[in-house]
């Protein structure tokens, strides 16, 4: 499972003011005024509309991470919560080991296998 570290500062950091272009239909008047000469598709304008989706695009996926890894924390911090409740409502305050097995970082598995996905580690 990749790593987002998305963190709500970023978020907050990574704002962006998009700065639409105002367009305007072209008049034709009878009276030849032209006060309103419509507004040229150009390339410029076109970039300007692909920037602007992009990076509404790029913050959408950066809140979706977050909120993903928000969710996974809750309910880390609720399982370890549980389990330490049980522990202490039973007597057994010690020998508690409490990890979600997503990484093996700190762990030295001598035996057994640590499946990824399924955030488990088979034992012989």
């Amino acid at each position: 499972m990749p790593e987002h570290n998305i963190e709500l500062q970023d978020l907050l950091d990574a704002k962006y003011d998009y700065k639409p272009t105002e367009w305007f239909d072209k008049v034709d008047d009878p009276e030849k005024d032209r006060s309103h000469p419509g507004v040229k598709f150009t390339a410029k304008r076109g970039n300007n509309l692909e920037t602007g989706a992009d990076l509404a695009h790029d913050r959408i996926n950066d809140v979706v991470d977050y909120l993903e890894d928000s969710d996974r924390t809750q309910k880390n911090l609720r399982f370890e919560f549980l389990l330490l409740k049980a522990s202490v409502t039973s007597g057994l305050t010690s020998n508690i080991f409490v990890d979600n097995f997503e990484t093996l970082d700190g762990i030295d598995l001598n035996a057994g296998a640590h499946d990824t996905e399924l955030q488990r580690i088979y034992l012989p």
